[in-house]
């Protein structure tokens, strides 16, 4: 029996390849986003990040914090999977959020940035070479992480306003950095 998590460090490797057997995206639901992750999905398709609420992007709000996460549709099927000819495709691929992209490697700790687990349900480990996780997305993810929970924090515990009310803010102000960019 496979153990659901191994553990991944710095310097080591992993024996995978990535099959595109679609199995990542429908054993969600709830992959969290950062306001960049947002931000960079709304860019590619076109529209204010705002189009996506509901639709495509859920906020989790427990107590002072409100969480951002890919919707899913069925049983935890991410709203962005469709299948063209029975194979799975992403309609984000180009833009999708740096957790999809770390995948099969899962951040056991933003902050613990010298080890990541392995899902070792992926039907790709153990297939092709050996592969490092990608260490400096994880750390991009951490950063965003840390900017966005931070800055929610601050406009919560300081400003006053409710954990939703924040998120969105942040959100706007990330969007409009990047779009100065």
């Amino acid at each position: 029996m496979l153990q659901r998590h191994a553990v991944v460090k710095v310097s080591e490797k992993t024996q995978f390849t990535c099959i595109r057997c679609g199995r990542c995206c429908i054993s969600g639901p709830n992959v969290s986003l950062t306001a960049h992750d947002i931000c960079r999905i709304s860019k590619y398709l076109g529209v204010s990040w705002r189009e996506l609420r509901g639709r495509y992007i859920l906020a989790v709000v427990g107590d002072a914090y409100a969480t951002p996460v890919l919707r899913s549709v069925g049983e935890g099927v991410c709203v962005f999977l469709k299948y063209d000819g029975g194979k799975p495709q992403c309609l984000i691929y180009e833009a999708r959020p740096l957790r999809c992209i770390l995948y099969p490697f899962i951040p056991t700790s933003p902050g613990r940035h010298s080890e990541m687990h392995v899902d070792t349900y992926c039907q790709g480990i153990g297939l092709g070479g050996e592969a490092e996780p990608g260490w400096s997305i994880f750390r991009q993810y951490s950063e965003e992480l840390k900017y966005m929970y931070e800055r929610i924090h601050s406009l919560v515990f300081n400003d006053g306003l409710e954990p939703l009310e924040a998120l969105e803010k942040v959100i706007d102000e990330v969007c409009s950095q990047d779009e100065g960019r």
